[in-house]
């Protein structure tokens, strides 16, 4: 797993080295193997002066504690540029706020797409609004293992302009007319939790460059679709599923299936007191060796036409094999066309019960179903 820090960093880019020196401190220790700071031009200038190249503060680190070589280079450095496209020197307007979310955005939507990469996030430094941004974003875009964090520096040292870390060998710094030992500071590394919605969110809209505020309008009306399920309509004659503005094409025969378990919720329900289904499966027909020419008769019924296997007397078990991979096959179809899984499982075909005698069903309420033909 290859580390990489992300800071954001203002007038002081000790918080880049604060951060390194506190993660090193971690159990098990946390050593990047890059680093991405994010900054204003007169941030960008601060870290170019005190922080990067052969004599800079970060250099004189990684010698100090041996650390081997971080990749930090001048393209590592991400420049925000404001509305106006020029780099920017603070986050006034709401324009500029708007340019600022879309280029943070952007750097965490790249370094997550790649699958050997853990994020440390560091909202230290920038403008307040910078921090809150990168929290906002982490939470459509982190996954399991990024982290997010705040770094607390002792008061006497927090910002001075000599302290970039604790030092190994005994080093003194004048503060207020006081000599402090720097060894006395402080560092400490709080993770701050945050929700991950990434794995609610279709593929598809996470690898999209969109500006942040069309992202976050269409991850809402996403996750508003989880919360309150939208019909599902059996277009038999297309051979589609329209659940809002989703058009799930399946095959003739996964058609042929999602309509017989279609019509079982709406016309064979066995509990009709109910007014929903909640977790009721009393209509779920069992699957088995033992009743499968049963079964399969009853689903070719209501689809209307043949397309199940007639049972095999030399293997019985093969026909119920075939219809438990066409049921695995019509989830994959119904999952692709909504582009995420937690989605899909409102509206694919449910399993329930011991294997050989398991029971099928639609996950749909029976209120949400509309056969049209």
């Amino acid at each position: 797993m290859r580390d990489v820090l992300v800071a954001l960093c203002g007038l002081t880019p000790q918080v880049v080295t604060e951060t390194l020196w506190a993660l090193r401190q971690q159990r098990p220790p946390v050593v990047p193997k890059e680093i991405r700071i994010v900054t204003t031009r007169s941030g960008r200038d601060a870290c170019e002066r005190l922080l990067l190249g052969k004599r800079g503060k970060l250099a004189a680190y990684l010698k100090e504690y041996k650390v081997r070589a971080i990749s930090c280079v001048p393209q590592n450095v991400v420049t925000l540029k404001g509305s106006d496209n020029r780099d920017l020197e603070d986050v006034r307007t709401q324009a500029d706020n708007l340019a600022v979310a879309d280029q943070i955005a952007a750097v965490i939507r790249e370094l997550t797409a790649r699958p050997n990469v853990r994020l440390h996030c560091s909202v230290t430094g920038g403008r307040k609004t910078m921090g809150v941004l990168l929290a906002a974003i982490l939470q459509v875009y982190g996954r399991p293992d990024d982290r997010l964090y705040h770094v607390l520096v002792s008061s006497a040292f927090e910002s001075h302009p000599d302290f970039f870390y604790i030092p190994k060998r005994r080093q003194v710094i004048t503060v207020s007319g006081k000599r402090l030992d720097m060894a006395q500071a402080r560092i400490e590394l709080a993770e701050i939790p945050y929700v991950r919605l990434r794995a609610f969110l279709p593929p598809d809209l996470l690898k999209k460059s969109l500006p942040f505020t069309e992202l976050v309008s269409l991850a809402q009306k996403h996750l508003r679709a989880l919360e309150t399920p939208e019909p599902v309509r059996v277009d038999t004659a297309s051979q589609r599923l329209l659940v809002a503005n989703a058009n799930l094409h399946l095959s003739p025969a996964q058609m042929r299936l999602y309509t017989a378990l279609a019509r079982i919720k709406i016309e064979y329900c066995v509990e009709r007191r109910r007014q929903t289904c909640g977790e009721c499966i009393a209509c779920y027909p069992i699957v088995s060796k033992a009743n499968w020419d049963t079964v399969r008769e009853q689903l070719e019924t209501l689809a209307g036409d043949a397309f199940l296997w007639p049972s095999d007397p030399d293997d019985p078990g093969i026909a119920p094999a075939r219809f438990r991979s066409l049921v695995t096959k019509t989830n994959t179809a119904i999952a692709r066309g909504f582009g995420a899984n937690q989605l899909a499982e409102r509206y694919c075909i449910k399993s329930a019960g011991p294997r050989g005698e398991t029971r099928y069903g639609l996950a749909a309420d029976k209120t949400l179903i509309r056969i049209e033909s």
